[in-house]
């Protein structure tokens, strides 16, 4: 899950080929640096070869992946598999844990589920930091209940609805990057499942950590938050900031 007011934008880098070559008075006075046309066609079929191989080598085609599914990959419209109990100290599923984790904390979101990473088994972890708090105005976070939590890790999750009052706030996902919408979500909520060693964990929750949890276990359905959102609030977020 994305946190609506927690956003850094990506930063941008760009490669100068405007100086990998010099051919100045080459035609005067031939030197080490000096190339004919035909030699420069090759360089760069090489050279751009080469970045375009490297640019497919840093998403692996294989999940987990290091990045988040968008909406559109049908992942995230199936319903996820649950983990066998004998399969969670395999290597297999603590790689799956790690990456999901780590591409969490790389997105500054507060939640993510394992089909987000590609990946169609019953997993989510949730986090919220301090760090992560402070980008929020102190008024938010007084409305919304949102409180710092350390990195929880469930696996085959079960959630039960303890306070059935509905509270309406926008909601983002990492799935649907720079949009918004208002989403109604029950109060209160219990979460039970495994960790990553394979014990029983439960937490009971109200308010903030209670969207996050919903929020999560939904994609493990194959649901996302705009079938149940507002939709006459959906928007995109950074709007205002945007040059038209």
């Amino acid at each position: 899950m994305a946190s609506t007011m927690i956003r850094t934008s990506a930063s941008l880098r760009t490669l100068n080929l405007t100086r990998v070559f010099c051919t100045t008075a080459c035609a005067r006075a031939p030197t080490m640096w000096s190339i004919t046309k035909n030699q420069a066609s090759v360089t760069f079929t090489w050279l751009f070869g080469k970045l375009g191989r490297f640019s497919v080598m840093r998403r692996p085609s294989k999940p987990p992946h290091d990045f988040v599914v968008p909406v559109g990959n049908p992942i995230l419209r199936g319903q996820a598999l649950a983990v066998d109990n004998r399969n969670i100290k395999s290597k297999e599923t603590q790689e799956v844990l790690d990456q999901l984790v780590k591409v969490m904390r790389k997105k500054g979101a507060v939640g993510l589920s394992a089909p987000q990473v590609g990946v169609g088994l019953q997993i989510i972890a949730v986090e919220c930091t301090r760090k992560q708090l402070d980008l929020v105005p102190q008024e938010i976070r007084k409305i919304r209940e949102m409180q710092e939590f350390p990195l929880k890790i469930f696996i085959n999750p079960k959630l039960k609805v303890t306070d059935y009052s509905t509270v309406v706030f926008p909601e983002g996902c990492e799935s649907l990057p720079g949009y918004q919408a208002n989403v109604p979500r029950y109060y209160g909520v219990t979460i039970t499942g495994l960790d990553r060693e394979g014990k029983p964990v439960a937490w009971q929750v109200t308010g903030w950590p209670a969207r996050i949890l919903q929020h999560e276990v939904e994609h493990l359905r194959g649901d996302l938050y705009i079938d149940i959102m507002d939709s006459r609030t959906f928007i995109d977020s950074s709007w205002e900031r945007k040059n038209f």
